[in-house]
């Protein structure tokens, strides 16, 4: 055969293939839609939200979803319906070969588990707060405090902001974040933390030096706790500047 007819042939194939498809992607976009897949990306993080939850909530913004035509289905509704559940990030929307209409999504990391009176709720690095899930825990630091006024997650409140940016510290610095197990707000705004390790509080103040105070703690964890004994001191302050200052148990 010569070389003409085979490029022909091979235009030909190309056509009818575009053909078809164009015709399957017309055929689809007005059959109905054939339900909700949601595909969540949970990370390393424990999950906090199921894919049932999420079709609900995108079903309570459009109701008649799954009577809709593939082809008339706004993306944006459905994401936007999707995005209301507050463990969720990075929400798309797309429709599949099948005809269903497909809700990718990131769950968000939880940093820290906040109490605030009766509330029980998660945040994350971006200071975005999730309730407690019926599915479970999620093994992270705890946070509360003495705290001044009502929690308004639309309105934070210095002390909730001190604890979420020392939440996120610890959640950077490994090294650090490894050696707490609570944070804890005064009501004058000083912080309080419990440690993994030993008998005592950390008093660290302001969250202002992080740096320089944490350096300071983990220096006082190798050098001074090991001569003194783990269980010598009831408070260990880190207020003053490049001091360690410790009160022995009574």
């Amino acid at each position: 055969m010569k070389r003409p007819y085979k490029i022909l042939l091979i235009l030909l194939g190309a056509l009818a293939l575009l053909v078809v498809v164009v015709v399957a992607n017309i055929n689809r976009s007005r059959s109905t839609v054939r339900g909700i897949e949601v595909n969540i990306r949970y990370g390393k993080a424990a999950p906090l939200v199921d894919e049932q939850t999420v079709r609900d909530s995108v079903l309570a913004a459009v109701p008649a979803l799954l009577q809709h035509r593939v082809g008339d289905v706004d993306k944006s509704e459905v994401a936007a319906g999707a995005a209301r559940v507050p463990y969720l990030m990075d929400v798309s929307v797309a429709t599949s070969v099948s005809g269903k209409v497909v809700v990718r999504a990131r769950q968000r990391r939880p940093i820290a588990r906040l109490y605030y009176g009766g509330a029980e709720l998660y945040f994350d690095s971006e200071g975005s707060f999730m309730p407690a899930s019926r599915l479970g825990y999620s093994n992270v630091l705890v946070a509360g405090g003495d705290f001044a006024e009502p929690l308004r997650t639309d309105s934070l409140s210095a002390q909730v902001i001190d604890l979420i940016a020392l939440a996120r510290y610890l959640d950077r610095e490994k090294r650090y974040g490894e050696l707490i197990d609570q944070i804890y707000s005064e009501r004058d705004g000083d912080i309080i933390m419990v440690p993994k390790l030993g008998g005592h509080v950390v008093e660290l103040g302001s969250v202002d030096d992080l740096d320089a105070k944490f350096a300071n703690l983990l220096t006082f964890y190798r050098k001074g706790m090991p001569r003194a004994g783990w269980d010598t001191y009831s408070r260990v302050s880190l207020k003053f500047k490049d001091q360690v200052v410790c009160t022995k148990r009574k």
